[in-house]
């Protein structure tokens, strides 16, 4: 049987991992994670709008932590009323889910998913099939990239930990039209780490993951809404009580559906969809933007949704949609309505989308330039973590061996792993634009 708590790299157990330290394995994995500075950098990486915008937005680093809240609520939530039901379906420890809530979004590039689709692109234009997904990005870091000790790679995580960031627990498939395609968790360079968290072939979540998954969906669902309300973008009150607002937006949200079925559903659902908003959220000509009452009572609102979110799923022996989760449909229908509103008065704004075209251009720039530098063996331009592990590659290339999908991984993840204040920088000084300072330093 295979123990949750084994690590990769020196398989000890408990308190073994570090004498006199009275942490659990589990603990342990969750202040490694903290620490990193794959998190620190978090603070650095867009939500939805760039973090350079300020405190007024989540970033990536407030969004993790406050995923980690909740997935830690209800984790201990399930553990309290369906213990017996949770260890049989591979069991829940808070500490776990809490570590893989906080390192689910590590592998988001600058820009977010932007500059995820760029990257992508980028790479597999370069030969490299499995080109890049946050997802499995998270995954690399944590087994591969992250600093911790000198004598192995990563964080050297338990194997509870590291199968509850699985999101998708499979390598990309080679069939475009497949969609384990566009989304999952591992790259093929990675697949050893994989196999030592699952050594056999399982597609299925732990129920672990599932928890983080959900508490990642209740999580972004209601604060992106939070945010944009606040920042007057999005006008729930208007969206809760004129009827001619919110048709606009149910026929802009079906004018998008290419299936019938969820055209379907969206039309079946409009009256409670206006309803849910009218209870919640009718605050019209109650507050004054931006007072203290309109805040107190967004928040007094939020934190009420989400502990309905919280409670609204069960354990269930069956594996399902949610995976070991039991949700209630009405409850998942409201998530992704609330999704939605973002999506159509913040995303798909066209202040967003030129804004977009610029941080794409930025990205398949930068990626350019490093790859140039790692075929020209040009260690100028190589960040000074990478060094070690580009001497590497050129020493078993020099040996015969072919490393080209090593050096395109390499510049992927020097990209990938920049905060945007680094992109926009090196940007800058590699095209020309400013020279910046000499005493400008990045790792």
């Amino acid at each position: 049987m295979l123990r949750r708590e084994e690590r990769q790299y020196n398989p000890f157990i408990g308190r073994q991992d570090k004498p006199g330290d009275q942490r659990k394995s589990f603990q342990i994995d969750r202040d490694r994670i903290l620490y990193s500075s794959a998190f620190r950098r978090l603070a650095q990486v867009t939500q939805v709008v760039t973090a350079q915008e300020g405190h007024v937005f989540h970033n990536r680093l407030t969004h993790s932590l406050k995923v980690g809240q909740v997935a830690r609520r209800l984790a201990e939530r399930l553990i309290s009323e369906q213990d017996d039901l949770a260890q049989k379906v591979g069991g829940i420890n808070p500490d776990v889910v809490e570590a893989a809530a906080l390192a689910h979004d590590l592998g988001h590039p600058p820009f977010g998913h932007t500059a995820e689709e760029e990257l992508d692109e980028c790479a597999t234009k370069q030969g490299l099939v499995d080109g890049f997904e946050g997802n499995a990005q998270s995954f690399r870091i944590l087994t591969r990239l992250a600093i911790h000790r000198v004598d192995y790679f990563g964080l050297n995580l338990t194997r509870a930990t590291l199968n509850a960031v699985l999101k998708y627990p499979w390598l990309r498939d080679s069939n475009p039209q497949s969609k384990n395609w566009r989304k999952y968790s591992v790259y093929q360079l990675d697949k050893q780490a994989f196999e030592f968290v699952r050594p056999e072939q399982d597609t299925s979540q732990t129920v672990e993951a599932s928890i983080m998954d959900f508490a990642d969906d209740i999580t972004y669902s209601v604060h992106d809404l939070e945010d944009f309300y606040l920042a007057g973008l999005i006008p729930l009150e208007l969206l809760a009580t004129d009827r001619d607002e919110f048709t606009r937006f149910i026929e802009r949200w079906l004018g998008d559906f290419s299936n019938n079925y969820f055209a379907k559903i969206v039309r079946s659902q409009q009256n409670r969809f206006q309803n849910f908003l009218n209870a919640t959220y009718n605050l019209k000509g109650q507050y004054r933007p931006g007072s203290f009452e309109q805040k107190a009572q967004i928040k007094r609102i939020s934190s009420q949704l989400i502990q309905t979110y919280i409670q609204s799923v069960k354990l269930s022996q069956d594996y399902g949609d949610r995976g070991y989760l039991q949700y209630n449909q009405a409850k998942e229908e409201e998530l992704k309505f609330l999704q939605r509103i973002v999506w159509h008065y913040v995303i798909s704004n066209p202040r967003l989308a030129t804004q977009r075209y610029g941080q794409k251009k930025i990205i398949r720039t930068l990626f350019e330039v490093y790859l140039e530098a790692i075929h020209r063996s040009d260690i100028t331009f190589i960040p000074a973590r990478f060094v070690k592990e580009f001497l590497d590659l050129k020493t078993l290339e020099d040996k015969g061996e072919n490393k080209e999908q090593e050096k395109t991984r390499m510049a992927v993840d020097i990209v990938a792993g920049l905060s945007e204040a680094e992109t926009v920088l090196q940007y800058r000084r590699l095209t020309g634009i400013a020279q910046g300072s000499f005493l400008d330093y990045w790792d």
